[in-house]
């Protein structure tokens, strides 16, 4: 049995002024065999989708897998280049049985809003009739195109997302069972009038857990094969924005549909417990000095490079030097120019800076400084936590300056913080800190939450913020809740 799998990847925040060019896909590009070395005992899907496949005796023919980091539309030429090769590495692959693929489902290009359902029907058009599976991110934004063109379509059950590995692992089962024969994969898809905020999707929090225990019982149903919510992107104005329901029975196809319906009916009457709750960051500060414990972690969501913010906002820098905090860090703050300047000052000499707010205006000014420069790195670290455990990454070349008692960790690159050993791999032991500004939403908490002694979602602005009523949709479908109270979700 021969698996042809590939990935083009993204997930976009139309939000964003800033493109994602071929470049950008560049930076985390893997063809042929490189996929197999690159995730092989990773904590990945695709790592997953690879242990699993060994042991079902399935011959992998690996394409291309690529994946930029979270930014403004693709470029519309970086699509068709990077699709063009996918398409040509399949039509090479020789004689293969099915087709898995390993995407994010929020991706749109400056043409295209769908573009993981047009690369899924441009499978489809090659492959004919056999088997594809898909698996999509807990942000996905599923449309009614991704669902046609593929058999099954299996979507994270976590966020923060450490369930990546399980998925793959669930996908070489399900396309091995259906090459087989065992079982006749039918599909049922319900697009809900919602859209949902990160904050409030995280699964570790008691309203999201809850919500997943009735899923996995869903899935224990008599003929049910797989079932999915995804609580979309939010931050993508397109028609399609949103949460989404999918259940995947046995070949019965009223049962799918029956299940759909109930479902997404239960995730509809719990809508307006999906809105947010933020404290500013002067609230922040107060109740980190008065908390008896540390760290104190303030998740600055609306900056989080993992959807698409700039990194390199400024309202959090700013008002810790105003309030004189001590014990603090910053994590992290992109500026390629800041880190040029604090390297050639040298480690323990002063720098004068004008640190971040270069990209988007939203996001703040840049602050002038004077900073000691305590650390230089080369920005390498492998992850450690839950999340892509195994997984290299790599900052860009990173210096830690440090300005009264405040540690600003600057780097090249735009790169979640989610993973603690991004402190750690440049001296700095989190628990030992007071305060941990962290430019993350959600994925952190699955290696915070266990050395934090409290977690703060703060209110900034920015083109990831919470608050869906700071922005000015025009192409989502309406009415849509919350957005429109007379929002209305009727099942078939």
């Amino acid at each position: 049995m021969r698996i042809a799998t590939g990935c083009i990847g993204h997930e976009t925040n139309t939000f964003s002024s800033v493109p994602t060019s071929i470049d950008d896909f560049k930076n985390n590009y893997h063809i042929g065999d490189e996929i197999i070395s690159a995730f092989r005992q990773t904590s990945t899907i695709t790592g997953g989708f690879i242990e699993s496949s060994e042991k079902l005796g399935i011959q992998i023919v690996p394409l291309l897998w690529t994946f930029a980091t979270p930014s403004g539309a693709v470029e519309q030429g970086a699509y068709d280049t990077l699709k063009g090769e996918f398409l040509d590495h399949l039509r090479n692959a020789g004689q293969i049985d099915g087709v898995f693929l390993d995407l994010h489902g929020a991706m749109a290009t400056e043409e295209i809003e769908d573009a993981e359902g047009d690369l899924i029907r441009s499978v489809r058009e090659i492959v004919g009739s056999l088997p594809i599976v898909v698996t999509l991110d807990l942000h996905a934004n599923i449309t009614a195109g991704m669902a046609e063109c593929s058999d099954t379509i299996i979507g994270f059950d976590t966020y923060p997302h450490v369930d990546c590995y399980d998925r793959g692992v669930e996908a070489a089962q399900v396309i091995f069972d259906t090459i087989q024969g065992n079982i006749h994969p039918t599909m049922a898809y319900r697009q809900l009038p919602l859209l949902t905020s990160p904050p409030a999707q995280c699964t570790m929090k008691p309203l999201m857990s809850g919500v997943v225990e009735h899923l996995h019982a869903l899935e224990t149903e008599p003929g049910v094969v797989t079932a999915t919510l995804s609580m979309g992107f939010p931050f993508a104005d397109i028609r399609d924005a949103g949460v989404s329901v999918l259940v995947t029975t046995n070949g019965d196809q009223q049962l799918a549909e029956h299940h759909a319906d109930k479902f997404a009916g239960y995730i509809w009457n719990l809508r307006e417990a999906f809105n947010p709750n933020l404290v500013s960051v002067e609230e922040a500060i107060e109740i980190a000095d008065r908390a008896e414990g540390h760290p104190v972690v303030l998740a600055e969501g609306s900056d989080n490079p993992g959807g698409g913010g700039p990194c390199d906002g400024t309202i959090i820098l700013r008002k810790f030097i105003e309030a004189d905090v001590q014990d603090a860090v910053i994590a992290i703050i992109a500026d390629p120019e800041s880190v040029a300047l604090a390297i050639q000052a040298g480690i323990g000499n002063t720098v004068a800076l004008n640190v971040g707010g270069k990209t988007i205006p939203l996001h703040g000014d840049p602050v002038a400084l004077t900073g000691y420069v305590k650390t230089i790195s080369d920005g390498q670290f492998v992850h450690k936590g839950p999340m892509g455990r195994g997984v290299r990454s790599s900052l860009g070349r990173t210096t830690v300056v440090k300005v009264g008692g405040i540690e600003i960790i600057l780097t090249e690159r735009r790169v979640q913080p989610l993973d603690a050993e991004v402190l750690r791999s440049v001296g700095i032991e989190p628990r030992d800190r007071k305060l941990i500004a962290l430019k993350s939403a959600v994925h952190f908490r699955a290696d915070y939450t266990p050395i934090a002694h409290k977690i703060l979602e703060v209110d900034t602005p920015g083109v990831h913020s919470p608050d869906l009523f700071t922005y000015d949709y025009q192409k989502v479908r309406c009415p849509i809740y919350p957005l429109n109270a007379d929002a209305d979700f009727r099942q078939t």
